[in-house]
């Protein structure tokens, strides 16, 4: 039964019906909804809903940068020189492409609404790849210059990893909960290698490291202020854009590429700087 002569209004995610009673006869009309570029916080900790104008600007930012990701990975690998580089690369690659691809696919499942249980899986998927994507960007770093042999930083090559294993178990135990120790998380494996970058003696590429940083750091204000800043996530996926295009450029140019004179490849090191753990010195 119809609540009187009081309109209803059913909406839907393209507009909504207006439906009226008048005099028993049933006036359906159809309305246009406006666009709205962010919804309200959420309350009791819920997960924020984004409108339809955020869940189009969250496909569209790491949308389009898949292919150009994948692009970027196949020419990284195909310019290495040796094996150690090719494995760096490719390391490198996979995390860069698949963060775009994992983001997107998500964002798409998300706007859908139909695939509850696939929406689950991305979405976890989406946050694990945040960590994995960290530690396959310090790999080339870690992998392809000397470190201090004296220094705890040498471990970082291996640990970078278990920190990446870490935080995704617990991610999985604790989904959408103490959601701002996640985010402490994702600084503290994003900042503790870059301590090993600075101990390297060849420091070509440590600004464009910084600045990458500096960028990501920056964005996870907005990663946090859904609800608060309109299209708050979809600028939070273009500091992540921007940051990952100044790290691959670093990687290429200083570790794939090394200007000449830099001690990024290892062919170019002596047998007293060479790290016997990088599988070109063990051989040299």
């Amino acid at each position: 039964m119809w609540a009187g002569w009081w309109p209803t209004e059913v909406v839907g995610r393209t507009g909504s019906l207006r439906m009226t009673n008048r005099g028993g006869m049933v006036a359906i009309q159809p309305t246009q909804k406006k666009l709205a570029w962010m919804n309200s916080v959420p309350l009791d900790r819920a997960a924020y809903q984004p409108t339809n104008v955020e869940h189009w600007a969250n496909m569209v930012t790491h949308g389009l940068f898949v292919l150009p990701a994948i692009y970027g990975a196949v020419m990284m690998v195909m310019a290495s020189r040796s094996d150690v580089h090719q494995l760096a690369a490719t390391i490198y690659g996979v995390g860069l492409a698949g963060l775009f691809s994992v983001s997107t696919f998500f964002h798409i499942v998300f706007y859908l609404g139909y695939y509850k249980n696939l929406k689950e899986v991305l979405h976890r998927s989406d946050r694990a790849m945040i960590y994995v994507f960290i530690a396959t960007s310090y790999t080339p770093w870690l992998l392809l210059r000397p470190l201090p042999q004296d220094s705890w930083t040498l471990h970082l090559r291996w640990g970078i990893w278990v920190l990446a294993v870490l935080g995704i178990l617990y991610q999985q135990l604790f989904h959408e909960r103490f959601k701002m120790l996640e985010t402490v998380f994702y600084l503290i494996i994003g900042i503790l290698p870059s301590l090993a970058v600075m101990d390297m003696d060849d420091h070509s590429g440590l600004d464009e490291l910084k600045l990458g940083g500096a960028i990501y750091v920056l964005g996870v204000i907005f990663f946090k202020m859904d609800g608060r800043i309109p299209l708050a996530h979809a600028i939070w996926h273009l500091f992540v854009v921007l940051a990952a295009f100044i790290h691959y450029y670093a990687v290429l140019t200083y570790l794939i590429l090394p200007p000449e004179g830099s001690t990024a490849s290892v062919e170019t090191l002596s047998m007293d700087e060479c790290d016997v753990s990088i599988p070109e010195c063990a051989t040299a």
